[in-house]
């Protein structure tokens, strides 16, 4: 008779799985990313249902077991975020979400507004370099 005895260890692989983003822009997810107060779903969280219904058949086949694997598990975490504009200052957007010590507010111009500087600062370049053309 042999023996072949085997210590079998297995690492967890982590894959961080996004649900689409609609209408936040990147700066604000960055800083709900870095600085927000975050909470994991547990039991029967009605946000649970709603990404299970929102995203389940895509979520679905992120969770099948694939080659070798015996199961997969996956944890689920939300913030909350308000959108805010004001009338007095047509231009802005307010976020605001929480923090561990208190709600954090961040502006943004709009994309209206975005757009308007961006044409601003593309019109001066053009001058700039039609200058510098005529100098030289």
């Amino acid at each position: 008779m042999t023996w072949t005895e085997d210590v079998i260890t297995r690492k967890p692989k982590t894959l961080k799985v996004r649900l689409p983003e609609y209408g936040v822009p990147y700066p604000a997810r960055q800083q709900v990313r870095e600085h927000g107060s975050w909470t994991g779903l547990t039991g029967r969280d009605l946000l649970r249902d709603y990404l299970v219904e929102e995203f389940g058949a895509s979520l679905k086949a992120l969770l099948q077991p694939r080659g070798l694997e015996i199961a997969r598990h996956t944890d689920a975490r939300y913030t909350r975020m308000a959108r805010v504009t004001v009338p007095e200052h047509p231009h802005r957007i307010y976020f605001v979400f929480p923090t561990a010590g208190q709600p954090h507010v961040m502006t943004l111009p709009t994309r209206k507004r975005t757009w308007q500087i961006t044409g601003v600062v593309v019109g001066a370049l053009l001058l700039l370099a039609l200058v510098v053309q005529l100098i030289a």
